[in-house]
C-alpha cells in the first residue's frame, strides 16, 4: 500500500459509506448475505481490483473480504475495514476492450452495436469535465473517437449508451440531438459499476448532499428485487445510427 493510494481511497470514504448502507438494506430486506449484496449492488468488487462481476461464483479475494465484512458490526467497523482493503488493493486493471479518447471510450461493435462510455479524466484544474468552458475539448475527443471508429469498424451500425448522465443537459449537448432525444429509462439495472453510483459524486469526489439525502430517505421503500428503483437518477438508455454521429462530428 502506498500513501497516495490510501489518500485516494480515503477521499471517497463517504461514497463507500453510502454503498455499504445500501448493501446492508438490500441484504436485510432480501434475506441474503451482506457479502453477496455488496458484490452485486455496489462497485466494491471492481474498486478492489477483482474485475467485473459475472454470473460465476465469487473468487477467493472477494470471499475473504466478504467474510470479514459480515463478521464485523454494522457501521464504522465495516466502513473502516472496507477503506483499509481499498487502500491496500492494487490499481484496477483497465478495460482491455475499450478504446479511450480523453474522457470517452468505446467498445468495438458487437452485432453492429457500439457502446460508448464516459469517465472523469479532466478535473485537476478544479473544474468538472462537463463544464461549459470544456465543451470544445469534449467535442474534440468525440470527433477523434468517431473518426477512429469509422475508419476501423465499418461494420458499426448503432451507437448506444447507458448512464445517469443523460439526465443532464451538460452531457446531452455533446451529442447529436436525435441521440439525446432517444433516451428511455432502463428496465433492470446493474449496480456494480458507475452508471448509477456516479450520480452521487461531484467532479472532485465529494458526495452530493441533496442526492445522498434523497437516496437514504428512499431506503424505507426499497424493493430487494428491484433495488435500483430508489436511485434519484436512474440510468437512461440511448441509441442512434452510427451515420448520425459521423455526420454530426463531420468525420
Amino acid at each position: 500500500m502506498t500513501d497516495a493510494r490510501a489518500e485516494r481511497a480515503e477521499a471517497f470514504r463517504d461514497y463507500y459509506a453510502l454503498q455499504l448502507r445500501f448493501a446492508e438494506a438490500v441484504a436485510e430486506r432480501g434475506g441474503q448475505p451482506l457479502g453477496e449484496a455488496a458484490r452485486r449492488f455496489t462497485n466494491l468488487h471492481r474498486r478492489l481490483a477483482l474485475g467485473n462481476v459475472t454470473e460465476e461464483p465469487p473468487g477467493p479475494g472477494w470471499l475473504r473480504f466478504a467474510e470479514r465484512l459480515e463478521a464485523l458490526p454494522r457501521g464504522q467497523a465495516r466502513l473502516d475495514w472496507t477503506m483499509a482493503e481499498l487502500a491496500a488493493a492494487p490499481d484496477e486493471p483497465g478495460h482491455a476492450s475499450q478504446i479511450q479518447f480523453g474522457c470517452f471510450s468505446y467498445e468495438p461493435p458487437k452485432e453492429g452495436v457500439v457502446r460508448i462510455h464516459f469517465s472523469n479524466r479532466d478535473s485537476a484544474d478544479g473544474a468538472g469535465p462537463l463544464a461549459q468552458a470544456k465543451t470544445l475539448a469534449r467535442r474534440s475527443e468525440l470527433t477523434r473517437m468517431f473518426a477512429h471508429l469509422k475508419r476501423l469498424h465499418p461494420e458499426a451500425k448503432t451507437i448506444a449508451g447507458a448512464s445517469w448522465l443523460y439526465h443532464t443537459q451538460a452531457y446531452r449537448r455533446l451529442f447529436p440531438a436525435d441521440y439525446a432525444a432517444s433516451r428511455t429509462e432502463a428496465g433492470e439495472v446493474r449496480l456494480n459499476g458507475t452508471s448509477s453510483w456516479g450520480q452521487f459524486l461531484t467532479h472532485s469526489g465529494a458526495v452530493k448532499p441533496a442526492l445522498r439525502d434523497a437516496f437514504l430517505a428512499n431506503l424505507d421503500r426499497l424493493d430487494p428485487d428491484a433495488p435500483w428503483l430508489i436511485f434519484p437518477l436512474r440510468p437512461l438508455l440511448t441509441n442512434a445510427p452510427a451515420e448520425t454521429f459521423y455526420a454530426f462530428y463531420e468525420v
